[in-house]
């Protein structure tokens, strides 16, 4: 039973794992096994966003940007190409294979969002968007991706 007690980041983990199972099933008829919203940003911009700047939007760490962009490339959906302009940068671009699966992807991510939203009363939606926008403003500050959440074993 949920009580207040709870951390607040269990209550957010909880949801973040129906909410990617829910999208999943949505997606399960296309190739793309995970990272659904990076490789759909990437496809929205194709050959003109970096990591640095999917990295930004995404609000993550260049670490964890890296890691998926790895996998993204591995899984044969996105390629890095040196930027004429400036040959230090590296833009993203999707791939042929990834190609066909943007607009489902957004198609997906947009389903899933209404699902999860219709389980609200009416009248919280805008105020529940409103606070989670508002957490995420006033929490942009704490250095969490200093933090190492998941440690070798010894």
């Amino acid at each position: 039973m949920v009580t207040q007690e709870w951390p607040l980041g269990r209550f957010f983990s909880f949801l973040t794992k129906q909410y990617i199972g829910k999208l999943t099933l949505s997606l399960e008829h296309t190739p793309v096994e995970r990272y659904y919203f990076p490789l759909y940003l990437i496809g929205k911009n194709n050959g003109l966003i970096s990591q640095q700047e999917l990295a930004d939007q995404l609000l993550m760490d260049k670490v964890s940007m890296v890691r998926i962009v790895d996998a993204l490339q591995k899984d044969g959906f996105v390629e890095r190409k040196t930027n004429p302009e400036d040959r230090r940068e590296r833009r993203l671009h999707i791939t042929k294979k990834a190609e066909p699966w943007i607009h489902e992807i957004e198609q997906g991510i947009k389903e899933t969002n209404e699902y999860f939203l219709n389980l609200l009363d009416p009248d919280l939606r805008p105020k529940f968007e409103l606070i989670l926008t508002d957490l995420i403003a006033k929490t942009q500050e704490i250095p969490a991706d200093q933090f190492e959440f998941f440690y070798p074993k010894k």
